[in-house]
C-alpha cells in the first residue's frame, strides 16, 4: 500500500492553478455526454484505443451493475484535457479499474501533459473520498498512473511493484522485425498448406464488406462452438450478451476493434477479435466451429494478424497473460503487468 500524504499536498498545489479545473463525474448520463471530448483526446494518449474509449467505459454496467461510475475529469481553459475513469464499488470501499475483460486501463491525457495526470491521481486520492481504497489493476510501467506516481513521489522505486514475483507476466511479440522470422516457424507452413488444400481462406473483416450489427451474434456462434455455452465471458456476468451486442458494432465500426475470420465455402467459420493501440494490437477473444480445430485455426488467426501488423509497420502483438502454453510459440517477449494500491486517509 502506498501513502497519499504527499498527493494530498500535491492536489491543493494543482488545483489553484487557474488554467486547470477538475471535477468528478458519478452519473452514466454525465460521461455520455462528454464521450466524444473524451474519445478526441484518448487519440492523442498512449492509452489503448478499445478498452479506454468511452464506449467501453458506458458498456460496463451490463457486465458489473453494482458499480457506480467515478470518473475524474480535467479542462484547461475549458477544453477537455484529462479522463481518469474508474468505478467505485460501495460493498468493497475501493474505487479503481474493474476486471471486465479489459486491461492496461489507464489515465487518460496527452503523452507530455505530466501535470494533468498528476492532478487527476490527486484528485481521486482526496481525504473526503467515500472509497478506503483506489485500486489501478493490470497497468503497464509505462503508464500514466505510474508516471504520475512517481511525479507525486509515491512510489519510491518502483520496480518492486513489476517484478516477476508481484506482477503478471505478459506475452508480447515484437513485430518490428517485419513478418520474415515469423515465415519459418515450426510447422505453420503445414498449417497454412493444409488450410488451403481444404479451400480455407484467412483474412481480416473490414466494417465496409461485413455489418458491423452482425459481429454479435457471428462471435457468440463461435465461441459457443469453441468453449460451449458457459465460457469464460459467464465468469463476470452471468448473460454477457447484451453486453456483447451494445459494445462490439461500434468498436468495430469505429476499427477499435479488428476482426480476423477463417473463410470455408463462403461462411465465416472461425473469428479472432483483437483491440488497438497505438502502436499494436491487443490480443482478445475469439472462436470457431469444433470441426476446424484440426486445421490449427488459432495459429492461423494469430499468423494473419501479425502479417496484417507488419505490413502496417506497427511495434507490437500484445497477447496478453503469459498463462497459456501456445503463446510461447511465437517467440514473444516478456512484459510485467502490475498493480497499484493507494490507501485513502480520511
Amino acid at each position: 500500500m502506498l501513502s497519499t500524504q504527499q498527493s494530498n499536498r500535491t492536489a491543493q498545489s494543482s488545483q489553484e492553478n487557474a488554467a486547470l479545473e477538475y471535477s468528478i463525474i458519478t452519473e452514466i448520463r454525465e460521461v455520455t455526454s462528454i464521450a466524444p471530448e473524451w474519445d478526441a483526446l484518448l487519440t492523442q494518449s498512449r492509452c489503448n484505443r478499445a478498452f479506454s474509449c468511452s464506449k467501453w467505459y458506458l458498456a460496463t454496467p451490463y457486465l458489473l451493475p453494482k458499480l457506480q461510475p467515478l470518473v475524474a475529469v480535467a479542462r484547461r481553459h475549458g477544453a477537455l484535457v484529462g479522463v481518469f475513469p474508474v468505478w467505485l464499488d460501495m460493498e468493497r470501499g475501493e474505487a479503481g479499474f474493474p476486471d471486465d475483460f479489459s486491461d492496461h486501463l489507464d489515465i487518460i491525457a496527452a503523452d507530455d501533459d505530466r501535470e494533468v495526470m498528476t492532478g487527476l491521481l490527486s484528485v481521486m486520492l482526496r481525504r473526503d473520498s467515500v472509497y478506503r481504497k483506489l485500486s489501478l489493476k493490470h497497468i503497464k510501467p509505462d503508464s500514466n498512473c505510474v508516471r504520475a506516481a512517481r511525479e507525486l513521489g509515491l512510489c519510491g522505486d518502483l520496480t518492486d511493484f513489476f517484478s516477476p514475483l508481484k506482477a503478471l507476466p505478459y506475452a508480447v511479440v515484437d513485430l518490428t522485425g517485419g513478418y520474415g522470422r515469423f515465415r519459418e516457424i515450426k510447422n505453420l507452413n503445414r498449417f497454412r498448406k493444409k488450410a488451403q488444400q481444404s479451400g480455407i481462406a484467412v483474412c481480416e473483416l473490414r466494417p465496409q464488406d461485413f455489418p458491423p450489427e452482425s459481429l454479435p451474434e457471428l462471435f457468440l456462434t463461435l465461441h459457443r462452438g469453441r468453449f460451449g455455452e458457459h465460457t469464460s465471458l459467464h465468469s463476470i456476468c452471468e448473460s454477457p450478451e447484451k453486453w456483447v451486442h451494445h459494445l462490439f458494432p461500434s468498436l468495430f465500426r469505429e476499427r477499435r476493434m479488428r476482426v480476423f475470420a477463417l473463410i470455408q465455402g463462403g461462411c465465416i467459420a472461425g473469428i479472432d477479435l483483437v483491440m488497438t493501440a497505438r502502436s499494436g494490437v491487443y490480443a482478445w477473444n475469439g472462436g470457431f466451429l469444433p470441426e476446424m480445430a484440426r486445421y490449427a485455426p488459432g495459429k492461423l488467426l494469430i499468423d494473419k494478424t501479425i502479417q496484417e501488423c507488419c505490413l502496417e509497420g506497427l511495434a507490437e502483438y500484445d497477447l496478453g497473460w503469459f498463462g497459456q502454453e501456445y503463446k510461447a510459440y511465437w517467440k514473444p517477449g516478456t512484459r510485467y503487468i502490475g498493480e497499484l494500491q493507494f490507501e485513502i486517509h480520511p
